[in-house]
């Protein structure tokens, strides 16, 4: 009795098998592939100051809290904006502001949602700056 209980059990783990197997089989692709971005990726944003007549590009990285990212301006998003380079943080006020500030969390600028995908400048007043999405 032993040996036909072990051999119905062992009989039954291989279909198991086989039809696990069989899973894998047309229809499924079994690569992994990184086509759909994880959350808390990157996202570039074209920052142009329209007196000035200048453009940079920007990137917005992972967060590093629930309301603020990562925030990394090259040193050419100086001419758009002075002190735009030295930008560390993205945070979200979670008022419809978003302030981007250096690595001492001083304010460089604050944003708002703009038109479509872009954000416009609110603070300093003077600031003529938008970002819009590159991505």
């Amino acid at each position: 009795m032993k040996t036909l209980t072990i051999a119905v059990l062992a009989g039954a783990a291989a279909l198991g098998g086989l039809g696990f197997a069989s899973l894998r089989g047309e229809g499924i692709d079994p690569m992994v592939s990184g086509s759909i971005p994880a959350a808390g990726s990157a996202h570039s944003y074209t920052i142009s100051n329209v007196v000035a007549k200048t453009a940079c590009l920007a990137e917005r990285g992972k967060a590093i809290s629930s309301r603020s990212a990562l925030f990394t301006a090259d040193k050419d998003c100086d001419s758009v904006w002075p002190g735009l380079s030295a930008a560390r943080t993205w945070t979200n006020n979670g008022d419809g502001t978003i302030v981007v500030t250096d690595a001492q969390g001083e304010a460089i600028l604050t944003v708002v949602d703009g038109d479509g995908l872009a954000y416009e400048a609110v603070e300093p007043a003077d600031a003529m700056v938008t970002m819009v999405a590159a991505d």
